[in-house]
C-alpha cells in the first residue's frame, strides 16, 4: 500500500446512523457503507442481495463504483446539510455500492431508524405488512426506504398542493416508480405498489388489493382506516451533526491565509497542519 492510501485509510469519517453519531478511524478507502453498517452498528436492516460490491471496480480518487445496484435490498436513505443554505437533501442510496468515505458527514437513516418494535412502527411499515407485501422479509427494509424516500422527496416540494390528510404529495405514477429498483422474489408486486400507493391522493382506495384494514364490498375504503401517516415525523439529520459541521466550517475560515516564500517556510507552514502527508520526494526537495 503507498503512503497516499497509507494517509486515506488513517483519516477518520464522522457520520450519523440512524440519529447516533460514529466515528469509523483507520478504514480502508475500498471499504462500503454496507459492510461498516453491518460490522460496526446494530443495524441489520440492510441486506447484501445482489453482491455488486465484490464484483465492482473502485476509482479510488473519484470514490465511486462503475457498476449499478441490482437488487435494492440495501437500500438506506443518505442526508446531506447544507450550512451556507441551511438545508438538507435526501436521497436513497444502495449501500453496497456507497464507499463510506464519501458518506463522511452525512446522516444514514435504515429501516430501523423509522421504525422498530421499541418505538413503533412507521407508516411505511405498517401499510406494508397490511396489505401482504411481505413473505420472506430479505427484501423488506429496502422496500421501505425506497418508499420513505420517495415520500420524503415529494413531501418536500413546494410547488404541490398541500395533500388531504393522512395522504402525502406523491403522485401514483411517482408511488409506482419508487420500488422500480427493487427486486422480490415473493410476492409479486401488486400488493407492495398497492401499499406505497396508499400514500397518494390521487388513488380511487377502492381499486387497491386485499388488505388488513378494510374488507373489500364489506367497508368503505376509508384513509382513516389507514394507519395515520405525517410528513416530516422522522429527522433525518440530527442536530448535533450540523453544529459540528458549522463547528468545522468556522474552523476553516479562521485558519489564516500564509504565503511561504522559502522552502523553509513551505515545510514549517505544512507541519502546522495536523495529519498532513508530505511526500518524501519533497522532503528532499525542501
Amino acid at each position: 500500500m503507498g503512503k497516499e492510501a497509507e494517509a486515506a485509510v488513517s483519516s477518520t469519517v464522522v457520520l450519523a446512523v440512524n440519529g447516533k453519531r460514529y466515528e469509523a478511524a483507520g478504514v480502508a478507502p475500498s471499504t462500503s457503507l454496507l459492510e461498516f453498517l453491518r460490522t460496526q452498528t446494530p443495524v441489520t436492516g440492510p441486506k447484501l442481495g445482489c453482491g455488486e460490491d465484490k464484483r465492482a471496480k473502485v476509482i479510488p480518487l473519484l470514490q465511486f463504483h462503475i457498476v449499478a445496484s441490482r437488487c435494492g435490498a440495501c437500500v438506506v436513505l443518505i442526508s446531506k446539510y447544507d450550512p451556507a443554505m441551511n438545508e438538507v437533501t435526501e436521497f436513497s442510496a444502495s449501500s453496497c455500492l456507497t464507499l463510506l468515505h464519501s458518506v463522511d458527514r452525512c446522516s444514514v437513516t435504515t429501516s430501523e431508524g423509522i421504525g422498530n418494535t421499541r418505538d413503533g412502527y412507521h407508516p411505511v411499515q405498517q401499510r406494508l405488512s397490511g396489505f401482504h407485501a411481505s413473505q420472506c422479509g430479505f427484501c423488506t427494509p429496502g422496500m421501505c426506504m425506497s418508499i420513505f424516500s420517495a415520500l420524503v422527496k415529494a413531501d418536500k416540494k413546494s410547488d404541490r398542493p398541500a395533500p388531504p390528510a393522512g395522504f402525502s404529495k406523491i403522485t401514483s405514477s411517482e408511488a409506482e416508480k419508487a420500488v422500480s429498483g427493487n427486486l422480490c422474489r415473493c410476492t409479486g408486486y401488486r400488493p407492495i405498489v398497492d401499499a406505497c400507493k396508499s400514500f397518494t391522493s390521487d388513488v380511487d382506495l377502492e381499486d387497491l388489493g386485499l388488505n388488513c384494514f378494510w374488507k373489500k364490498g364489506d367497508e368503505p375504503a376509508e384513509v382513516s382506516k389507514l394507519p395515520g401517516y405525517n410528513s416530516g415525523a422522522i429527522c433525518t439529520f440530527p442536530e448535533f451533526l450540523k453544529s459540528e459541521i458549522k463547528s468545522t466550517l468556522k474552523q476553516e475560515k479562521d485558519v489564516p491565509l500564509q504565503s511561504p516564500t522559502t522552502a523553509g517556510t513551505i515545510l514549517r507552514a505544512l507541519k502546522s497542519f495536523t495529519g498532513c502527508f508530505i511526500p518524501t520526494g519533497l522532503m528532499k526537495i525542501l
